[in-house]
This record gives C-alpha cells, sequence and structure tokens, in this order.
C-alpha cells in the first residue's frame, strides 16, 4: 500500500526571513527585553506578520512575559536589609516565634494598563533587565493590611484611601 499522507520536500510556505535574520530578530529581543514586535519588524525591514516573529523567538526560547515590577532600592536599603538579616542569622525558633511579620499593599484601579512585556527565557524572571521599578504614588485604590505571628494571625484590614501615620495608630493599632 502506498502512503499518500507523507510531507513533500519544500511543501509548505516559503520561509520569509533569512537565517541572518533570523539571528538579528532574536538579538533585538535579547539586548531590549521590551522591545515590540512592531519596532523589530520595522528594524529587520522585511514584510512579516508578527506571529513571525514570535514564532522565531520562541524557536529560541524567548517567551512575551509580563515584567517583574519591584520597588527601587538604594545601596543604603540595600545594606540595612543585609544588617537586619545577619542580626539574626543565628536565632532559634524560640526567637522567631516571638516575631510578629505585618505588611500592607495597595491594590490600584486603572492606572496600569499592563501592557508592557519583556522577552525573556524560562527561568531569568528576577535578572535585572526582566524587572521593571516602580514607585509608589497616590493613586486611587484600597490599601489591604495584615499581620501573622507564629500561632496567630490578624484580622485582614481594608482601607481606602491614603494611609498616614496618624491614620495608621488610629485605625489599625
Amino acid at each position: 500500500m502506498r502512503s499518500t499522507h507523507a510531507r513533500k520536500t519544500g511543501s509548505g510556505a516559503t520561509r520569509k526571513t533569512t537565517r541572518r535574520e533570523d539571528r538579528r530578530i532574536v538579538r533585538q529581543a535579547l539586548v531590549d527585553p521590551t522591545v515590540t514586535r512592531s519596532t523589530i519588524r520595522a528594524d529587520v525591514g522585511v514584510a512579516i506578520v508578527p506571529q513571525t516573529i514570535s514564532r522565531h523567538l520562541a524557536e529560541a526560547n524567548l517567551k512575551s512575559k509580563h515584567p517583574f515590577c519591584a520597588l527601587p532600592l538604594t545601596p543604603e536599603h540595600r545594606q540595612l536589609r543585609l544588617q537586619w538579616c545577619q542580626a539574626r542569622s543565628m536565632w532559634n525558633v524560640t526567637d522567631w516565634q516571638k516575631v510578629v511579620f505585618r505588611d500592607e499593599s495597595r491594590f490600584v484601579w486603572g492606572t496600569d494598563d499592563n501592557r508592557v512585556r519583556v522577552w525573556r527565557h524560562p527561568g531569568e524572571r528576577y535578572n535585572s533587565p526582566h524587572i521593571v521599578l516602580r514607585h509608589t504614588a497616590r493613586t486611587a485604590g484600597v490599601m489591604v493590611w495584615g499581620a501573622i505571628a507564629y500561632d496567630s494571625r490578624s484580622t485582614l484590614i481594608v482601607m481606602r484611601g491614603t494611609l498616614m501615620d496618624q491614620r495608621y495608630v488610629d485605625d489599625i493599632l
């Protein structure tokens, strides 16, 4: 019986880019992880659709991902964090049972359109070229505060507006 389902060599669409152009596409995403597909297409100068660019980048194991957002830390901030950790490096379980960890998070409406993306390999989320620094600012949203200890937790407190020192003392503590 003769097989009729085998693909013929050379069948299918012809490749629109050369190997050199393929390398250029990948190099652009590596040099500037926030580069858009339309910018890459304009720089390469070949009439290709955005999906072709994504496919070439996927072949190089580069995926379009949302960047990790982090607060910018000064060298002084980093030093203080390191000192805090070093001062507690020899603590035992009994010491840690006496600690209360508290944190607050702000959820903002309407300011981040979530359109910034980065091209990166798997496992590179926290590498500096793939991190977008964000500053805190007064924007419409809600503040959520909570605390945990070794054997307990606080109730979750939801606050609208900004959380200033006196309001923190009055409403939370």
